[in-house]
């Protein structure tokens, strides 16, 4: 599978129309620059997505992809194979190489359990990157009392 910008929007292609929303008719191999993959992992227990968006800034190109379950535990992970970037339902939020502008409608969502992979996309010359955050304030975290709850 193959992630390509169409339209303005990311794109799954592959061998399956099954699985993926374009069907390549033909290929042609455009050279461009080499980029270098970085990923970090992120425990999302009682985080929000928009908690992590205001760490990563606007300086590189990301992907998330993970699961957040809101409620209640985590249960084992289903296939990510489809590309639908932000699927929710009511329960469970996966994230499949979401890019900020696509998570509007789920960034108050705190994780009861989960993780994310960011995945950051950087052109030669880019500095090392390291994800690095710190526990700011207690409004980022659940309560005690409330936490029973989730």
């Amino acid at each position: 599978m193959e992630l390509i910008l169409h339209g303005g929007k990311p794109r799954a292609v592959g061998h399956s129309q099954v699985h993926h929303n374009l069907y390549p008719t033909s290929a042609k191999l455009i050279e461009g620059e080499p980029l270098r993959v970085v990923s970090h992992k992120v425990d999302m227990r009682g985080r929000s997505l928009r908690w992590l968006l205001a760490r990563l800034g606007k300086q590189h190109t990301y992907h998330l992809s993970g699961e957040m379950k809101v409620g209640s535990r985590l249960e084992q992970v289903t296939a990510l194979d489809p590309y639908h970037p932000a699927s929710f339902d009511g329960k469970v939020l996966q994230l499949h190489y979401a890019r900020a502008q696509e998570l509007a409608p789920y960034l108050d969502l705190a994780a009861a359990q989960g993780e994310l992979y960011v995945q950051f996309w950087l052109k030669p010359g880019d500095p090392p990157l390291e994800l690095k955050y710190t526990e700011e304030g207690s409004n980022e975290v659940i309560p005690a009392d409330l936490a029973r709850y989730l």
